[in-house]
């Protein structure tokens, strides 16, 4: 299936949660808001073993988190977390599956990230050619440039070193080659363009 990306923008990923000590506070622990904890989490698409960070952290504090209570409301917030749309955007950014979302009731999740994945691929490998233009372009400019200024190089004391010949005629030949190289490349981005509906890149 064609995948369009026009105006795609790759978006960074969400920074992930400090995790250990540092992923509850004590007065999280006390308070024992697990229903509330558990349901946050879960839209967020945390993992599940978050829990086990948690009942380390509170044990400090004497608390122990309810279990139940925190899974009960973990996977009515994965419901949430757990859509085409999610995981679309997820795909769409490059990033990893998430795992916390597996089983018939995700199968959304997992359509939207292949998708997402496609368009990404998509995105990246158009990213990929215009840069080898880029790259051929730079190169063929610079011969263009060592010709026009009737130099070869420079010695240690800074005097122009002028091209010979036989370098003259080296830069002319490669010169062609790069123009020639430079065509077939923009002519395989219009291609790509062409063939999965996206924006055309501005030569």
């Amino acid at each position: 299936m064609r995948v369009s990306i026009l105006n795609i923008a790759i978006i960074s990923t969400a920074v992930i949660g400090l995790a250990g000590c540092a992923s509850i506070s004590e007065s999280q622990c006390v308070s024992g808001s697990w229903s509330d904890i558990g349901y946050k989490d879960g839209v967020n698409g945390k993992p599940r073993d978050k829990l086990a960070d948690y009942a380390k952290t509170c044990a400090k504090y004497g608390v122990q988190p309810d279990r139940k209570l925190y899974l009960t409301a973990f996977e009515s917030g994965l419901t949430k977390y757990c859509t085409y749309e999610q995981g679309f955007e997820l795909g769409e950014n490059g990033s990893s599956y998430n795992q916390v979302c597996s089983g018939a009731e995700t199968s959304g999740f997992s359509q939207g990230y292949d998708e997402g994945r496609a368009a990404y691929e998509i995105y990246k490998e158009h990213k990929r050619l215009v840069e080898n233009y880029d790259d051929m372009l730079e190169a063929l400019v610079n011969v263009r440039g060592r010709l026009a200024g009737d130099i070869i190089d420079k010695d240690d004391e800074g005097n122009v070193i002028p091209l010979s010949a036989k370098e003259r005629k080296r830069l002319i030949k490669k010169q062609y080659r790069l123009e020639g190289e430079l065509d077939d490349l923009r002519q395989d981005v219009r291609e790509f363009e062409y063939e999965n509906d996206i924006s055309r890149h501005s030569f």
